[in-house]
């Protein structure tokens, strides 16, 4: 976005902060059923990271400040307006930043975390169009004690943070089961540009899943097929048919949680086969294959005190690098929008891997394990 469209993206959401009442962060119309509301998150800390990188003199320490430890740092327009019969028309728009510069995150984007507007009926269900999350990121995420953290399940792949441009969501409940198919014709437009004519697979994405919730017990399974950006015959698979078929990445993922009177269980098990982009640089085959487990608990000490606990092993097919991670949470709430934390994490790098608590090949020296340390605050709004 150039710097004249951007000034004036922003000054159009000043304009509709400013409508809303003085000290107010939401306005609704009770004539017409609708209403708007102003959210938000910022979360900043400190991190302590060891084996962040090396020279001829060893390996080195970093210490520096972060945003979004917890939860993205975020803000954002919800609204939806009541069109009768049980149908709604609603839309979401959400910018992430890093708290620490006042930068935009995403690539840049003044609302890349979600943009999306649809219709929901009680009978029909709910679609949806626009920038929305993968089902990685949606869904299966959930189901680990740390959720969507930088100390989590995304360290150890990167499809549990997807957003994903030109998206079509269709989503239906069944009782206590929902049911969801998404599909994308051109994931990235930053990266990839306009989907050229002519192109059916260049970039896109087909998601389906199912989740179940009755009583304490919760579960999903969630497909995921996402084509690179390359579908020329010089860098691209000969189908059956004698065509051209993009690199492509299959994931399917499965989940469950479990609540107790004061702890809730979770555990998961995700498979990748990967042509398109691979985790780690380490690869150097047309193909990388692995499995993912991970299981946690969350204790609820007491209403404002939480203890989370994570272990995840990664086995990558046709190596020994095969890394575990291990990471401990402590959350204090001083209220229910505010809360201090303090999140340990620990990665064994054997043979070589190179997985880092912020990601494959980031911020870490291949073969060394990692010690790291966040502590901050989070405030909701």
């Amino acid at each position: 976005m150039n710097p004249t469209c951007r000034i004036a993206a922003v000054g159009c959401c000043l304009a509709v902060c400013a409508s809303f009442s003085p000290g107010a962060l939401a306005a609704t119309d009770d004539n017409s059923g609708s209403s708007v509301a102003l959210y938000g998150i910022l979360d900043s800390g400190i991190e302590y990271l060891t084996h962040a990188s090396a020279d001829k003199n060893g390996t080195h320490s970093v210490t520096r400040m972060t945003s979004g430890d917890m939860s993205g740092s975020r803000w954002g327009f919800t609204g939806k307006e009541d069109l009768g019969g049980g149908t709604q028309a609603f839309f979401l728009l959400e910018s992430g930043l890093n708290v620490n510069t006042g930068g935009l995150l995403q690539g840049g984007r003044l609302f890349g975390r979600l943009a999306y507007v649809g219709l929901s009926d009680k009978t029909y269900g709910t679609v949806t169009l626009g920038r929305q999350g993968g089902l990685f990121l949606d869904w299966v995420s959930e189901y680990n004690p740390l959720k969507n953290a930088v100390y989590a399940i995304k360290m150890q792949d990167s499809a549990f943070s997807d957003r994903l441009d030109n998206t079509v969501r269709y989503e239906k409940r069944f009782g206590p089961l929902t049911a969801l198919a998404q599909y994308s014709f051109g994931y990235d437009n930053v990266t990839y540009g306009t989907q050229p004519a002519g192109d059916t697979r260049e970039a896109r994405v087909i998601e389906a899943g199912l989740r179940y919730t009755e009583g304490p017990f919760s579960a999903t399974l969630v497909y995921d097929q996402k084509n690179g950006g390359s579908t020329n015959p010089a860098a691209a698979h000969t189908t059956k048919a004698g065509g051209y078929e993009g690199d492509m990445d299959r994931r399917i993922g499965v989940a469950a949680s479990y609540r107790l009177p004061s702890v809730m269980l979770y555990g998961g098990y995700r498979y990748l086969n990967s042509q398109a982009i691979h985790l780690t640089t380490l690869s150097t085959g047309p193909v990388e294959s692995s499995s993912l487990y991970w299981t946690g608990a969350t204790w609820y000490a007491t209403k404002a005190l939480q203890f989370s606990g994570t272990a995840m092993y990664q086995n990558f097919y046709g190596t020994a690098r095969d890394p575990w991670s291990f990471q401990v949470d402590a959350d204090y709430f001083l209220s229910k929008r505010t809360d201090l934390y303090a999140n340990l994490g620990y990665v064994l790098n054997r043979n070589g891997s190179n997985l880092g608590l912020n990601g494959f090949g980031t911020d870490v020296v291949a073969g060394s394990n990692q010690f790291g340390l966040m502590a901050g605050i989070r405030h909701k709004f």
